[in-house]
């Protein structure tokens, strides 16, 4: 029944004001000492009883009562008359709310003021007031009065949080920023209720002193008060969460406009990258069927078996971009010594390969783990790289892979001493379709497909290259482990 004690203490402040709460059996379940003064009851006497406790069980009393408040004009008014313990009758005026408990009961708060001690027409600008205070307490909409200079006539909670109204603020002091168009117009909330006097769900960017501004739903309209003074009735709907929703939407929009002009581009790159092998398997099949010498057919056969080899790398590329874009992370247990010794392995056919040093330097003491498809087809890249762009007339050509791993991340570097990126080509080496060197065949996707890949596994990538004098490429990688122990102490910590 907390909820329930907090309406009650809320209301109790009230002059001269009755209450009763009354569950779903229609039990009462508390009254204050002001309704018991009503009705003549001791609280004892109330709770735990039927409401209709307070009715007369006499029909005909019970239909004289109705009838004296329809002739006197009051039965839409809220004001009757009632029966007392001791057969007193009396005139309230009565107004019902309905709340919950915290265990999700409907409540109803039967709210009673003893209406004969002073004029109806006070009573009803009372009552009248009380109720719209209690509804403007209750509703999620900024309500708000003011007049013409700016003072505060009346401020609901829900109109003071969103403006960062302190409760003793009697003024109105806020700035607003009004769009109309492709203009912004700044000026006092004030200012712009006296320019405009009617507003109608005008979207406005509310400034609030040492707090962020906020976006805001504005209506507001003149009014005569009680007084016969002109006033200006506010209601502020915050429309923070919508703003929220619609940056995310645009970022989403953002982000498929760069993916469609990704997909364009891989569009246009990849169809020219498989039309030139494929229109040089058929130029060389149509000069192999009239050539007759057998020697040369074998070197057809060869360049024919090249542009085949070019065409498999291309789509064997093509797949990993597929996979890296569409797969989630895993989390394998990654042995760098095997994991590299395998790709030398798998390269030992590539040209000039039995000519290139290889050197490998690992420590890794701790577990790891990582994405070993996308670590692998980082490695390939960086590694197949190295031989393609090898110098041939060097006899010292090497390739080094250097490993540290620890419980956090592996840190990885493959050098080589071959022919370098230039200084003009460096920043667009991770571009798609990009080629420092035409005469080397490549597909311009590897180290684009590289950079996509580490950023997927949450990586960098870093590279240092002189022209003629060779390159390292400087890979880091988070371990899932670390990641996991991370998030299991943030866990603890909250």
């Amino acid at each position: 029944m907390i909820q329930t004690e907090r309406l009650l203490n809320t209301l109790i402040g009230a002059a001269s004001l009755g209450i009763c709460v009354v569950d779903d059996r229609n039990k009462i379940v508390e009254v204050n000492d002001f309704f018991c003064q009503i009705y003549g009851y001791k609280r004892e006497e109330l709770i735990n009883k039927p409401h209709s406790i307070l009715q007369p069980e006499n029909y005909r009393e019970r239909a004289s009562l109705y009838y004296q408040s329809y002739i006197k004009g009051h039965q839409n008014t809220g004001i009757r008359q009632i029966i007392t313990k001791t057969g007193e009758r009396r005139t309230v005026y009565t107004f019902t709310a309905t709340t919950e408990d915290d265990l999700g009961q409907t409540l109803k708060v039967y709210n009673v003021i003893d209406a004969s001690e002073i004029e109806i027409k006070e009573d009803k600008k009372e009552a009248r007031s009380m109720q719209e205070t209690t509804i403007g307490h209750h509703v999620k909409t900024g309500i708000l009065r003011c007049n013409p200079e700016g003072k505060i006539l009346y401020a609901n909670p829900q109109a003071r949080g969103l403006l960062y109204l302190p409760a003793g603020s009697r003024r109105l002091a806020n700035e607003v920023i009004v769009y109309k168009g492709q203009r912004s117009q700044k000026l006092t909330l004030v200012k712009l209720l006296n320019d405009e006097q009617f507003i109608d769900n005008q979207a406005v960017r509310i400034e609030r002193m040492n707090h962020p501004a906020c976006w805001a739903l504005l209506s507001a309209s003149t009014a005569i008060d009680d007084r016969g003074q002109v006033c200006f009735d506010l209601t502020i709907v915050s429309l923070e969460e919508q703003k929220l929703m619609e940056r995310k939407l645009n970022k989403k929009i953002d982000e498929l406009k760069d993916i469609n002009k990704s997909l364009d581009h891989f569009v246009y790159g990849a169809t020219h990258d498989l039309k030139a092998p494929l229109a040089s398997l058929s130029g060389l099949i149509n000069i192999l069927r009239r050539e007759q010498d057998d020697s040369q057919k074998e070197i057809y056969l060869q360049m024919m078996e090249k542009s085949i080899h070019r065409l498999n790398e291309f789509i064997k590329e093509i797949v990993d971009y597929s996979r890296n874009a569409n797969q989630e992370v895993k989390k394998d247990s990654i042995a760098f010594k095997p994991l590299i010794e395998d790709i030398f392995e798998n390269m030992a056919h590539m040209d000039n390969a039995s000519g290139i040093k290889k050197i490998i330097n690992i420590e890794q003491n701790y577990p790891f783990q990582a994405d070993a498809h996308r670590l692998k087809v980082v490695l390939n890249n960086l590694i197949s790289n190295a031989y393609k762009y090898s110098s041939p007339h060097r006899r010292d050509s090497f390739i080094e892979v250097i490993v540290k791993a620890n419980a956090q991340k592996a840190t990885i570097q493959v050098k080589d001493n071959g022919q370098g990126i230039g200084e003009a080509h460096i920043e667009k080496i991770f571009e798609m379709f990009f080629r420092a060197s035409e005469g080397k065949g490549g597909t311009g996707l590897g180290l684009y497909i590289v950079k996509e890949t580490l950023d997927k596994m949450q990586g960098s990538i870093h590279v240092v290259s002189e022209l003629g004098q060779g390159t390292c490429f400087t890979v880091t990688v988070p371990s899932a482990l670390a990641k996991s122990a991370g998030q299991s102490q943030m866990k603890l910590d909250i």
